[in-house]
């Protein structure tokens, strides 16, 4: 049995999107995958399995301060771990060569991942890349299998039509606005019979609550309400997904379901897009805030 470390400072969607990178690692059911992350305040939220299916066999997690980093070199060498994986963004060449430097402390007898070069986010986004470090010669459609997941024949949480929506996002500078999202859900009641699920952590609680205002029998604020189990269910089962550039848009790329995607100008063009062949990307050159809800709307009427 080999003992895999990968290595990826973590928040949710960072996590979704390594998924088809640690599938292809894992070749050998034998093998073991540990998943090395930085604590911080979602890092309880990565999911070990989904649908039932084993992703990472063990998670471990650091405080990202020299004392705990000393003490990581000391319990990760007793781990004598086989094969190491970098699976870090590289955006920052200084922070490649620290990180290089520190896994090389661990006396892992392969080291894979460092200084290979960055390819075109316009070609392939960061999903693709990090599995290319994998295997260069795999294919995207490939990877596009790899980050699919089978549905469990289980049963919805919530037994009715509805669209989920995810008003929140970490990442990003800016985020679509409670006036652009406002616009959005009337319009969609007035259309549609679907009740709207608003999905979200504490931070987005009061916007939702603000939001379910607008019909009370119709919208349901779950915000800061689920598990990750429970989001994946009501995101799985929804008819549609709206979402800004955050975790949930990853979520529901596992099941290839037909999803919005509101972009802030920030990152480069194409980084952190979603390998989901369903999914309708707007990204105005100017910001997220320059996208009309009308124009979501739209796009959800062709979709749907």
């Amino acid at each position: 049995m080999k003992k895999i470390l990968c290595y990826k400072n973590s928040k949710l969607g960072d996590y979704l999107i390594t998924l088809p990178t640690i599938r292809l690692i894992k070749k050998n059911k034998d093998h073991k995958i540990y998943y090395l992350t930085v604590k911080s305040k979602f890092y309880k939220n990565l999911p070990q399995t989904l649908e039932k299916t084993k992703i990472v066999d063990e998670f471990i997690y650091f405080n990202n301060n020299l004392l705990d980093k000393l003490k990581l070199i000391f319990f990760l060498r007793k781990k004598k771990f086989d094969e190491f994986y970098y699976l870090q963004e590289k955006s920052n060449l200084f922070r490649e060569f620290r990180d290089y430097f520190f896994f090389n402390l661990l006396k892992i007898k392969r080291i894979n991942g460092f200084f290979l070069k960055q390819d075109d986010y316009l070609k392939n986004s960061e999903t693709i890349q990090i599995a290319k470090r994998v295997n260069k010669n795999i294919t995207n459609k490939d990877i596009d299998k790899l980050g699919n997941i089978e549905r469990l024949l289980d049963k919805p949480i919530y037994n009715k039509n509805y669209i989920t929506i995810s008003i929140g996002g970490f990442s990003q500078p800016a985020i679509w606005n409670l006036n652009n999202w406002s616009i959005l859900i009337k319009l969609i009641l007035n259309r549609f019979n679907y009740k709207i699920i608003i999905v979200g952590t504490k931070y987005d609680e009061k916007k939702a609550n603000f939001l379910s205002c607008l019909n009370k029998k119709k919208i349901i604020n779950l915000c800061n309400k689920t598990n990750i189990d429970d989001l994946i269910n009501i995101i799985k089962f929804s008819k549609y997904h709206i979402t800004n550039d955050n975790g949930s848009m990853h979520i529901a790329t596992l099941f290839k379901k037909k999803t919005i995607c509101l972009f802030n100008n920030h990152d480069p063009i194409g980084k952190w897009y979603p390998i989901n062949r369903n999914a309708i990307i707007l990204r105005p050159k100017k910001g997220v805030n320059l996208i009309n809800s009308y124009k979501v709307f739209y796009k959800l009427i062709q979709s749907i």
